[in-house]
Parts: C-alpha cells; sequence; structure tokens
C-alpha cells in the first residue's frame, strides 16, 4: 500500500519539467529506418539509441506507443540505425514530422533485409530485430548488428531541444591557467569575447598587411585597396569617413599615389555626392585584390586545419549567429 509521500508524489510528477531535466543530456540524433510488410519504407527520428553489448554486437533505441510507425518496427526483421552528420538537421526535422511522405525525392539504397538506407551520415548500422521490451509509455527495440558502416563526417547532437554541434574541451584547466597583472593591480580577462575577437581579428589581419606589404603597400593603401575592392565607386567624403573611423589619416595624398601606379582610378563623369568624383580600382588593383584575398583564404585554411574539422565547423556556426545576434539587436 502506497504511503501519502509517494501518492503526492505521483499526483504532483511534472512531466514537462522532467521533459526538461532529460534534455540537459546531450545526445546524438539518428534516424532508424525499416520496411513494413507491404515493401513500403518507414522512418522515424530518434535520440535514444544506445549501445548494448560489444559480444554479441547489440543495440538499443525506444519508439513511442502513440507513433503510427510502431506496428511496422515491431514487425520488422530488420531495421537500420543512421547516426547523423552536422548537416543533416533538416532531414532529421523532416523524419519527426508526421502526415507526409518522409521518403519523397530522396535517394535511398537497399541494406540487410530491403531496409532502406540513407546516404551522408556519419554512421549506418543495420540490424536484425532480437526482442522487444515493455517501456512504459515507449517499446524498446533491441537489434544484433548484422552490418555496419562509418565516416570520419562530424555528427549532429541534440540538447536542451535544439540541435547542436559538439567540439572538444580545452584540457587545461582555466583556474590554473596564467594570468598577467596590470600596473593597477587588475588582472586582463583573457576569456572576453571582446579580447578573443580582437586578438583574431588582429591576427588574421596582420598576416594579410604583412603579405600586403610585400606587394608594395603600407598600412593605409592595405585598408582602401580592401575598401574598394568590396565596395567600389566611393567619393573622398566616404573614403575620408571609413578612414577616420579605421584610425586612419585623410588619404586625399594616398589616392593620388595609388593612381600614379595604377592601382586605382578617378572617374569625374559619373559624380558622386555633392558632385564629387568617384574612385575605383583599375584592373591592375582588382588583379592585386584577388592575390591578396587569395593569400587570406589559404591562410585562414592554415590555420583552420590546424582546429581540425569538428572545431571549424562549430567557430563558424558560433561566429554566425553571434554576427546574427548583433545584426538582430540593430
Amino acid at each position: 500500500m502506497l504511503n501519502i509521500t509517494q501518492v503526492t508524489a505521483e499526483r504532483t510528477f511534472d512531466q514537462r519539467e522532467f521533459r526538461h531535466a532529460l534534455s540537459t543530456f546531450t545526445t546524438g540524433v539518428t534516424i532508424i529506418t525499416a520496411c513494413c510488410g507491404q515493401g513500403k519504407p518507414v522512418g522515424v527520428t530518434a535520440n535514444s539509441f544506445n549501445s548494448v553489448s560489444l559480444d554479441p554486437p547489440l543495440v538499443l533505441w525506444s519508439l513511442s506507443r502513440s507513433s503510427s510507425s510502431l506496428l511496422a518496427f515491431e514487425e520488422a526483421k530488420h531495421w537500420a540505425v543512421h547516426i547523423l552528420s552536422h548537416d543533416q538537421d533538416a532531414l532529421a526535422t523532416r523524419f519527426s514530422k508526421r502526415g507526409h511522405d518522409k521518403f519523397a525525392d530522396i535517394e535511398i539504397e537497399s541494406g540487410v533485409g530491403g531496409v532502406p538506407l540513407l546516404s551522408g551520415c556519419t554512421t549506418r548500422i543495420q540490424c536484425k530485430t532480437t526482442r522487444h521490451y515493455d517501456g512504459g509509455d515507449h517499446v524498446i527495440m533491441i537489434g544484433e548488428v548484422i552490418k555496419f558502416d562509418r565516416s570520419d563526417m562530424v555528427p549532429l547532437v541534440y540538447q536542451r531541444g535544439s540541435y547542436a554541434i559538439a567540439t572538444r574541451k580545452e584540457v587545461t584547466v582555466e583556474a590554473e591557467a596564467p594570468t598577467r597583472t596590470r600596473q593597477d593591480g587588475s588582472s586582463p580577462d583573457g576569456n572576453s569575447m571582446t579580447r578573443l575577437l580582437g586578438s583574431a581579428y588582429f591576427q588574421l589581419s596582420g598576416m594579410l598587411r604583412e603579405y600586403g606589404a610585400q606587394q608594395g603597400l603600407n598600412d593605409a593603401e592595405f585598408f582602401l585597396l580592401n575598401t574598394l575592392a568590396a565596395r567600389d565607386g566611393l567619393c573622398l567624403d566616404e573614403l575620408n569617413r571609413l578612414f577616420i573611423n579605421a584610425s586612419h589619416s585623410p588619404l586625399i595624398n594616398i589616392l593620388e599615389d595609388m593612381a600614379t601606379r595604377g592601382v586605382l582610378k578617378m572617374v569625374a563623369d559619373k559624380g558622386g555626392p555633392k558632385g564629387q568624383a568617384l574612385f575605383y580600382l583599375t584592373s591592375l588593383g582588382h588583379d592585386l585584390a584577388r592575390k591578396i584575398a587569395d593569400a587570406g583564404k589559404q591562410t585562414e585554411q592554415e590555420l583552420l586545419g590546424r582546429l581540425g574539422t569538428v572545431e571549424t565547423i562549430a567557430l563558424r556556426t558560433l561566429l554566425r549567429r553571434f554576427v546574427g545576434a548583433g545584426i538582430n539587436e540593430n
């Protein structure tokens, strides 16, 4: 017989809060496929996949009793687990919804027992059904692994209700990292976003300015060349505003010098704001800008190569979100 405390706990159990609690556990994302008795493919998105045994090789996953695909999976003699790669979040969303043909316009291969196999996944595991277990409002499916294939693609993960990309954590304990003390006795915050993004910018731009110097450009000329490469046809007032914001001095002498060298040209007949002439890069200027851009791409690839594929994808994803957040805020 249940005591009062147990009854109260059962009655006040908050399933939504429990779901939120479970969402703090980061999992991979899989699509499970099978072939029903009529030969029609079925598939569902699941993050309940887990390994059970290496000898024999067994894996499991669970499916809600309310799923329209439950009967097909209970009757299936074989099924396949697709561990999704980082760029397959749209596919995961597609197979998580009901009421549409999930396999429409998707190229599939035929696996063991006719199981439909999806492409582009990090890993695919083909299984023979061994047994089912009661799992409350879910049915637990256990299968013996017959075949599998894997790649080096970065896997997709699921955490707190959103798809994500996992990356490595720094090995050094942050608290043990040495910090330098300023003259006023304070310690700089080496992990602040301003400091990190600023350091990354100066590291990359410094390498490119060095390459520009090899092409005969000083810092001001380098800035001007890249400014016009991004937006050709600016007047003197517009360029001066940009140079002031970039801590450069007024540049009429620089413009004249670069025009003499054939890197840019002044077009007076088009007319800019207040009747000012517009400045454009010449073919020589565009060629020089392309060389610098190519050098930048090569430098970027070398630096990102040291990070590795996982960290590169995570970095680009977070920077896009960071930039997007700033745009939306403004």
